[in-house]
């Protein structure tokens, strides 16, 4: 696939101090400007800045050729969308959300690592006389910036400028509601759900297994700077483990482990993808997904940002 992965988000939020009291509580680091912050793999990966109301600004994807760059301007111009590319890294604004994508060809991969933990099951054994390292409380970093989740009030619209403008797959789509899209061999680094308005509903941080997200989002309810969202579950649409937590700006934010990888098309599409309906829009198991997900608390504050900008 030409796209590589997803690199980074830039954020505005009405308090950014708190939104930076979070992040650190989160176990992100920062750099000596106090508004970029990274995972423990994968480099700084959300900017932060002060806004009237909450608000993604800019995705960045990150690209595997210089070549790419021109076909994707190509494409969008075909689409009748206008771009424009500086020092080799290409800009476009999705019209219906009104966030700014910016590609550019990526570095050398960043290595990946995790910590690995024995584990016992029926008839195997790995854990002999000890304790599961899982039952110490071990908050810490996570990983990397695993996806975004943008509400659109064109989902098909912003659909088709990510696909065929600039270059996503789909790797699940349940038409109207919600389309899971991928750059990288992740099952998605970019969903769009159905949307009054424009918003960050979500946005999700890979950790090593359950224990992780578990031990971070109990960590960070315990602290006082997150509201329990939804969870604990299992997805079936990328399968993976979650727990989503409401941050201090109002979006959700999800740790989560386990998820699905698609490295063949056509693989994917003959034996992994399965159909989606409305029964498999939540999850596996777990709670049922609160309304808050679906209709954000904040929802008139957010009206009222967008009316001011319109």
């Amino acid at each position: 696939m030409p796209l590589h992965r997803l690199d980074s988000i830039r954020v505005a939020v009405p308090d950014a101090e708190r939104q930076r009291a979070f992040y650190l509580a989160a176990g992100l680091t920062t750099d000596s400007t106090g508004s970029r912050f990274a995972g423990s793999n994968g480099g700084e990966q959300v900017t932060l800045e002060q806004g009237e109301f909450r608000r993604l600004l800019n995705v960045n994807v990150l690209s595997n050729d210089p070549s790419d760059i021109s076909v994707i301007a190509s494409r969008l111009t075909g689409l009748g969308l206008s771009s424009s590319t500086r020092d080799g890294v290409l800009v476009a604004t999705d019209p219906a959300t009104r966030v700014e994508f910016s590609v550019r060809v990526a570095d050398a991969p960043k290595s990946a690592t995790a910590d690995v933990f024995p584990q016992n099951g029926p008839g195997h054994h790995e854990r002999i006389n000890q304790r599961a390292s899982g039952v110490i409380p071990r908050a810490r970093a996570p990983r990397r910036l695993g996806h975004v989740v943008i509400g659109s009030p064109d989902i098909e619209g912003t659909v088709r400028f990510l696909i065929e403008g600039l270059g996503f797959k789909v790797s699940d789509h349940f038409p109207g509601i919600i389309a899971f899209l991928r750059c990288s061999t992740d099952h998605h680094n970019v969903a769009v759900v159905n949307s009054e308005v424009p918003q960050l509903q979500h946005y999700s941080w890979e950790c090593d297994d359950v224990d992780h997200v578990g031990h971070n989002g109990t960590a960070l309810i315990a602290a006082g700077v997150a509201q329990h969202g939804w969870g604990f579950g299992r997805h079936y649409v990328g399968s993976n483990f979650f727990w989503y937590l409401l941050e201090p700006s109002g979006s959700f934010i999800e740790f989560y482990s386990d998820m699905d990888i698609i490295t063949d098309d056509i693989e994917w599409e003959t034996r992994g993808r399965t159909p989606v309906g409305p029964e498999h829009i939540g999850n596996s198991w777990g709670p049922r997904m609160p309304l808050e997900f679906v209709v954000p608390p904040d929802l008139d504050q957010l009206k009222s940002g967008w009316a001011k900008i319109s």
